[in-house]
């Protein structure tokens, strides 16, 4: 994954400060893009089966332009999209606060700190070694599962014991080829203790397009307002 250079980090600061915590986007498409069965009831308790028919539905990364810079997302709302060519004006909030509750699609509503503390987890472990179809259609599988999935754990550990492909409120077809990778990455969850991505991970909301999770690399400095905003003058002297 590119690295966010100053300049981009700049901007950022700047339409944070100015847009009360915006950032605009230029979608460019899907990257590493692959399809999966997919079916998704919200109705269902985490423990449910279902009979209902797969469909195929595109997963990968979402590439974007960003102060003239290419950056990658992964979404976190199946029902809304995104269309390359188009521009979309995010609100930057923490990972627990996304996605947003749109009725009438059967958006799960914003994850909450138990369920951020596995996508915390999942990013920590998979997200820096993700390269290929494969890899990154199965990172986007189990982020879905965590977001989508009706689980009432109190706790993160309880939490992962209820997550599973093959039953609840989002399922993935089997024979699906990143099937077995995204399972294999939520049954990780958890061991060793959760890894966290601190304020290098952060959510983007819109209330009419697909909600999304954004990377700042590690070691870059925090920009956004509730993640630790820095201002464009203090960047700069860093820079000299």
């Amino acid at each position: 994954m590119k690295s966010i250079g100053l300049t981009v980090l700049a901007a950022l600061a700047v339409a944070a400060s100015a847009s009360a915590d915006s950032v605009t986007m230029s979608y460019l498409g899907h990257g590493n893009p692959s399809t999966a069965g997919l079916r998704y009831n919200n109705r269902l308790t985490w423990s449910a089966r279902s009979s209902a028919t797969f469909s195929n539905v595109a997963i990968g990364s979402q590439q974007w332009s960003v102060y003239g810079q290419q950056r990658t997302t992964f979404c976190v709302q199946l029902f809304e999209g995104v269309t390359a060519g188009n521009s979309y004006t995010y609100t930057i909030l923490p990972p627990s606060q996304v996605p947003d509750m749109d009725a009438p699609v059967n958006a799960p509503g914003p994850m909450g700190p138990v369920k951020a503390t596995l996508v915390n987890d999942l990013y920590r472990r998979y997200y820096a070694g993700l390269s290929g179809a494969q890899s990154v259609g199965a990172f986007q599988l189990a982020l879905w599962e965590i977001t989508h999935e009706n689980i009432d754990a109190r706790t993160a550990s309880e939490a992962v014991t209820q997550l599973g492909l093959d039953r609840g409120a989002f399922q993935v077809n089997q024979l699906s080829g990143t099937y077995r990778t995204a399972a294999s990455m939520l049954a990780s969850l958890g061991e060793g203790g959760f890894g966290t991505m601190g304020t290098n991970l952060y959510g983007l909301t819109n209330p009419s397009a697909q909600d999304q999770l954004m990377v700042v690399p590690i070691g870059a400095p925090a920009v956004l307002a509730g993640l630790g905003l820095i201002g464009v003058g203090l960047m700069r002297r860093r820079v000299k």
